[in-house]
């Protein structure tokens, strides 16, 4: 059962530290970015790591199919923040791959293998945005596909489409809305305030629809 994740092998904590300008505030930005994620990322292997121990420890066949369960739910979270944080700073990226993996990654982490939800990204042509723009996209579908999860009770879908100044992301669930009485001051918690706080600072808004058997989402943010 022995495995590990994946580290920054490749990027020191403190690469490229004494080349960057004291007065770079971009550059020692991304340093400490991938210090921080180089961190988190040792941190998961040793939970990882220390799960797997005490699954070989066990006589207990229940608890190591238990603890294996943890180990692919830690991975999988592991995956999920490299999806956030850990890729390399470039001008655009293509956004499909990415959140094929982010939310299939998310699919793993937060629910049950007996769990016959689905998680169904929709979209109706490839794109590209600017790095920035990529990490609040990510942001806000692991919020909203969280949030979803954790309320709702049927499949999910993920609809993405991209303008020339926007992208929009709609996320619905199955089986359980939004009720007619929803404050979006007072009900919303950190997830969805999260959302609203990355749309409105990026120019955009977002929206939430009322509906007793359908919770809908549409977040929608400025790109470059």
């Amino acid at each position: 059962m022995k495995r590990s994740l994946s580290t920054d092998e490749n990027i020191p904590a403190h690469a490229g530290a004494e080349a960057a300008a004291p007065n770079d505030e971009a550059t020692l930005h991304v340093l400490q970015m991938r210090e921080v994620h180089h961190r988190v990322r040792n941190s998961l292997n040793l939970i990882s790591c220390t799960l797997q121990l005490q699954a070989r420890q066990s006589d207990s066949e229940e608890v190591r199919r238990a603890l294996s369960i943890a180990v692919d739910r830690i991975e999988s979270l592991a995956r999920i923040h490299g999806h956030l944080y850990g890729h390399d700073q470039q001008r655009t990226r293509d956004a499909l791959p990415y959140l094929e993996n982010l939310t299939r990654d998310l699919h793993d982490a937060l629910l049950s293998p007996l769990d016959a939800r689905r998680i169904e990204l929709l979209s109706s042509e490839p794109f590209t945005v600017s790095d920035d723009g990529l990490m609040s996209l990510g942001s806000i579908v692991t919020e909203l596909v969280t949030n979803a999860i954790k309320y709702g009770t049927g499949d999910i879908s993920v609809s993405v489409q991209r303008t020339p100044e926007h992208v929009s992301i709609v996320v619905e669930n199955e089986g359980c809305g939004f009720p007619s009485t929803f404050n979006r001051a007072t009900d919303a918690g950190f997830g969805l305030r999260l959302v609203n706080h990355l749309c409105t600072r990026s120019g955009g808004e977002m929206t939430i629809e009322p509906s007793p058997t359908l919770g809908r989402v549409v977040a929608r943010i400025g790109v470059r």
